[in-house]
């Protein structure tokens, strides 16, 4: 019931509360001996949503902004060099291949749109592409960024 409420609401102390308030619920309204274990994980998972919903919206933003910072700063940490990326990915693209990158990721057109203004199929766009997120994978792995 601790891990249920811990992974819900993401602080053990608020969890250690919830599953308590279960427990004493549980005291004060029916027979402890007929409550079975589904009952009390959904009873400990639904006082754990209501924690949540109660929480002020306030506590919840500064949590996810808390989260999101400590993730920006192990990210920063293994920033790769872009532009050497993309050197690297230029040498191992044919001209097609960087013409369907560059028409897709740099102006955002569709396949269909691809196709037209370079006269090749469809297919055939999604086949540069995915031969170019094969070069970027390795690049990125063999440089273990």
């Amino acid at each position: 019931m601790l891990r249920v409420a811990a992974a819900t609401v993401r602080d053990a102390d608020i969890a250690r509360d919830i599953v308590h308030d279960v427990f004493a619920s549980l005291l004060e309204s029916i027979e402890a001996s007929t409550v079975d274990t589904a009952y009390l994980l959904r009873a400990t998972r639904n006082r754990s949503l209501n924690s949540l919903r109660n929480m002020d919206r306030r506590q919840r933003i500064a949590g996810l902004y808390t989260l999101e910072m400590e993730s920006v700063e192990d990210c920063d940490a293994r920033q790769p060099d872009y532009a050497e990326i993309m050197s690297q990915a230029g040498e191992k693209f044919t001209p097609r291949m960087s013409e369907v990158v560059r028409l897709r990721f740099a102006e955002g057109l569709k396949y269909a749109e691809i196709s037209c203004r370079l006269g090749i199929s469809e297919a055939a766009v999604y086949k540069h592409l995915r031969r170019a997120t094969e070069i970027f994978r390795n690049i990125i792995t063999d440089n273990k960024y």
